[in-house]
């Protein structure tokens, strides 16, 4: 009877066992630490609520030109004042302040962001001075012009959770990815979930992914910025590609916003200037 009843709570552990490193090994995010310089146009949003705190990174960003960085709209609502964020570039840790610091002076997200359908999740930070750009130190991203077909290989990179539940990885990591096809995307997420407005990409089977963490950082076709990590169903899940803001769909706003604010720019310089 001992051993029979031995028998059988061998047999439950096991399976639990099984169950266990089955659940968490679909979370592990694929992917290898990576040096700034080959993506130098990747920086760390550090936040802090309070001016006593320290800051700490929440989103990634993308510089665009000598001021502007653009990262994904989530990443700027009901910010504060400016001295609640500045941008790290040049660094490839994490918690570090090794790269050079650009305080922000301004951000504007898209007025049609919604936190529920996270759809149009585009904005960008106007920084206090100037990007100075260096060959493989900063340099700009220019936005891919086109729809990458299903299949397009991709790679994101960021200091994200290295697992769905965390940690965060403290050193900048980057992870080859697939391009999805909307029609299979809104297979994953459901009928109208996916607009227009988003790009897919991931493994077929998990494993591969951008995580928390990631936001607003880039999915790199060529070398082009294709989209902004946006938002998914947990991370690396098979089935479950990451859902990116597809920036080429959403550069007439860009245009426009950028053309706003750098006029306002100019005309607070005359005025300083007079």
């Amino acid at each position: 009877m001992c051993l029979l009843k031995t028998f059988f709570l061998f047999l439950q552990l096991l399976v639990i066992t099984r169950w266990i490193l089955a659940d968490f090994g679909t979370y592990i995010i694929g992917g290898h630490e990576v040096n700034i310089a080959k993506h130098p146009y990747l920086v760390s949003l550090r936040y802090r609520h309070e001016s006593q705190e320290p800051y700490r990174h929440k989103c990634a960003g993308v510089i665009y030109s000598e001021k502007i960085v653009i990262t994904a709209a989530q990443c700027l609502v009901d910010l504060g004042h400016g001295d609640n964020i500045i941008v790290v570039a040049a660094s490839n840790d994490r918690t570090g302040f090794d790269g050079i610091l650009f305080p922000a002076s301004k951000w504007v997200f898209h007025a049609d962001y919604s936190p529920v359908s996270v759809d149009y999740d585009i904005g960008i930070i106007i920084i206090n001075s100037s990007f100075e750009f260096q060959k493989n130190q900063l340099s700009p991203m220019s936005i891919l012009s086109y729809r990458p077909g299903s299949g397009k290989i991709a790679s994101v990179a960021g200091w994200g959770y290295r697992e769905e539940f965390g940690p965060s990885s403290r050193y900048l990591k980057e992870v080859e990815i697939a391009i999805v096809s909307t029609t299979e995307c809104t297979q994953s997420y459901g009928e109208g979930e996916i607009t227009e407005r988003m790009i897919c990409a991931g493994s077929v089977n998990g494993g591969k992914d951008a995580c928390q963490g990631d936001t607003g950082g880039p999915l790199i076709i060529n070398n082009q910025l294709a989209g902004l990590v946006s938002w998914g169903r947990g991370c690396g899940r098979p089935g479950f590609p990451t859902v990116y803001a597809f920036v080429a769909s959403l550069k007439d706003w860009l245009d426009d916003v950028i053309a706003n604010v750098t006029e306002d720019i100019n005309k607070k310089l005359s005025t300083k200037i007079k």
